[in-house]
């Protein structure tokens, strides 16, 4: 609820103060705005015609002259016009078709009477070179430079006719001649309004003595005008240019307000429906701006709420220079210290845990490993006390020295096999770790191999060591040499007397897989998941002479876990293949 307090407290300032900064806005718009946007207009073209100006006083060239005036016309989109002071046009609509007759005679066609006929010219497609008929009216008979159309042709184009009903004292003549050059207004300047320019004209020349008394001043007169006849409001501009310190040409600019009218009405209904969506964004934005600012408060108070529940993983992400920021600082401090607290009573209580179950593990280890030993030693220990007794009982010297190798044989293998049971109790306690170095694989299997050619012989088995080149890898030399040994072991008690054993060394992908592989019988496919267990043979009637002390393979699997590496078993076409993998040296 305080959260939700301090949001519509802050929501209702900050809409308020939105709502009146936005309606002071609106207000001045909808009263301001017409005059700004006037007083703006105005003073640009002011300038803008000071400016012209300057650059005319100093142009001598006609065409030069037309290019400005239609240059600025288009840019002010405003009327211009050059006058003598007495009120006669000097250059006025600059923008005209000049056309070469057969006989070379230049002519140019005059375009202020096709003031609504924008979009035919434009349709025409008129350009330099193309042949036109022009139907029109010389003002000056004698010079024929000046003509003003009625009505013009292209060839493949629809005729273009000006204003009908236009009467003359002088009569209408057909040119037909090649455009040499064209001067073309946009879209945007073809409109009626350029006719009123001639109105003003007749009605301000000639001009009033306050007027001429300005101008000879070099002071440009700037005045509001309405036209009688339509109404319509425009601005008037006459810019003196000064030669030999007297008024050489006016320069007659005349500009419609009318537009700028139009414009504020429809901003005015547009005002209404801006006015509108503005209010609900200002609420909107206000409520967005109300919960930041109060997100911290409620930050803080999920943060004490959490550490309520005995939950310190809880950060407030506040980070700021007042006293919102230090209660931050401290609540994360205090959350921190208790959180450090109670993961390392979790970490003791999981260490106490661990240690519990360690010692259970290895106390069901040792009953197992007793348990495991006891079987295992039974038999020979039988054995050797059955032979003992009958030392003891005076056997015949004939069967003394029979009686006496096989004690010899079963305590040579009691040791083997409590000799294995130490090693597979050893690498079981995890206590030791591999003391890894770089070596020749293929060195350490020719050594296995010599250190077994008696048990090989007695088989008449033959090692084939299969290897691309000189392999090195990365493990502990002993710890492998135990492994091969164990498997190689497993091989000659499993191959057929007279048979190979195959050994690949091969290197994939940053690894060394080595395989072993001898010719007998194979693994059945329910028991090959059971190899790897301690006490367990495939056979289990086989005896312990010619199936080992079941041990070797556990300390294979527990070698190379400890290696992390990857092995496995698999029956093959003529017998069984043990593979392991061993990182190969970069």
């Amino acid at each position: 609820m305080s959260g939700r307090g301090v949001v519509v407290k802050l929501f209702a300032i900050t809409a308020s103060l939105f709502v009146a900064f936005y309606a002071i806005v609106l207000v001045s718009q909808l009263l301001f705005f017409e005059q700004f946007y006037e007083h703006y207009k105005l003073s640009a073209l002011g300038k803008k015609l000071r400016t012209f100006g300057q650059h005319y006083a100093q142009m001598r060239d006609d065409d030069r002259i037309s290019r400005e005036i239609a240059l600025f016309i288009n840019k002010n989109k405003s009327q211009l016009a050059i006058l003598t002071p007495e009120g006669k046009i000097v250059h006025d609509n600059p923008f005209r078709i000049v056309i070469r007759e057969p006989d070379g005679h230049q002519v140019k066609v005059s375009l202020s009477t096709f003031a609504s006929k924008g979009r035919e010219l434009q349709a025409a497609k008129l350009k330099r070179g193309d042949r036109i008929e022009v139907e029109g009216f010389f003002e000056d008979e004698t010079a024929r430079d000046w003509l003003y159309p009625v009505e013009i042709k292209k060839a493949g184009a629809k005729e273009i006719r000006g204003l009908e009903g236009i009467e003359t004292p002088y009569p209408r003549e057909r040119i037909v001649g090649d455009i040499t050059e064209l001067l073309l207004p946009g879209l945007k300047q073809w409109n009626l309004r350029q006719g009123m320019l001639s109105l003003a004209l007749e009605e301000w020349f000639p001009l009033s003595d306050a007027h001429k008394a300005e101008l000879q001043k070099g002071n440009r007169i700037e005045e509001e005008w309405i036209d009688s006849w339509s109404g319509v409001r425009s601005f008037i501009a006459i810019q003196p240019v000064m030669r030999d310190g007297r008024v050489s040409e006016l320069i007659f600019a005349f500009a419609s307000l009318q537009q700028i009218s139009e414009a504020y009405d429809a901003l005015q209904l547009f005002y209404v429906y801006i006015g509108i969506g503005g209010f609900l964004l200002i609420l909107l934005l206000s409520l967005i701006f109300s919960r930041l600012i109060a997100r911290p408060i409620v930050s803080l108070n999920n943060v004490a709420r959490r550490m309520a529940k005995l939950d310190f993983t809880a950060k407030s992400p506040i980070r700021r220079n007042d006293e919102i920021g230090s209660l931050s600082n401290s609540l994360n401090s205090l959350s921190e210290t208790l959180d450090a607290t109670l993961k390392e009573l979790q970490l003791a209580n999981e260490q106490l845990r661990e240690d519990v179950e360690h010692k259970k593990r290895i106390e069901h280890m040792q009953k197992e490993f007793v348990s495991n030993a006891s079987h295992e030693l039974k038999t020979p220990l039988s054995v050797v006390r059955g032979f003992a007794e009958g030392l003891k009982d005076g056997v015949g010297e004939s069967k003394r020295e029979r009686y006496i190798e096989v004690i010899l044989d079963e305590t040579e293998k009691m040791e083997e096999l409590v000799k294995d049971m130490l090693e597979l109790a050893r690498l079981e306690s995890k206590s030791i770790k591999p003391k890894k170095s770089v070596f020749s694989i293929g060195e350490l299997t020719e050594d296995v191999v010599d250190k077994l050619s008696h048990h090989l012989k007695d088989k008449s088995l033959t090692v084939v060591t299969v290897a691309a080149n000189e392999q090195s890898v990365h493990a502990d030399p002993g710890m492998i040499e135990q492994v091969m040994f164990n498997i190689m072991m497993n091989a000659i008690r499993h191959a057929v007397p007279g048979g190979d054993i195959t050994v690949r060394i091969e290197k994939e992908s940053g690894m060394t897989r080595i395989s072993i592989e001898n010719e007998g019988e194979p693994i059945p496919d329910d028991q090959i998941a059971h190899i790897w267990e301690r006490f367990y043979r495939v056979e289990r009637s086989r005896n312990r002479k010619t199936g080992g002390t079941g041990l070797g393979l556990p300390i294979v699997k527990l070698i190379l876990e400890l290696h992390e590496s990857r092995f496995g078993v698999a029956n093959m076409e003529k017998g069984v293949c043990f593979w392991f993998e061993l990182p190969a040296n970069p």
